[in-house]
């Protein structure tokens, strides 16, 4: 996922955060220090929605 453009990272990083799987978050974690700020957020937003998922408060539910 490194060297992906930053739109499919973004999406890639989206796509982990809707499987609400707790074994997508070391995938997403490195991302929530990208230089991109872009990238950062939907590694926060994907990281959230696991957590989210994990304590029953998915936007799904």
């Amino acid at each position: 996922m490194p060297t992906m453009e930053r739109e499919l990272l973004e999406h890639a990083l989206y796509i982990l955060g809707a499987t609400h799987s707790p074994q997508a978050r070391p995938l997403i974690e490195p991302f929530l220090h990208h230089p991109d700020p872009e990238v950062r957020e939907e590694a926060r937003l994907a990281a959230a929605e696991i957590t989210a998922a994990s304590e029953g408060l998915t936007h799904n539910s």
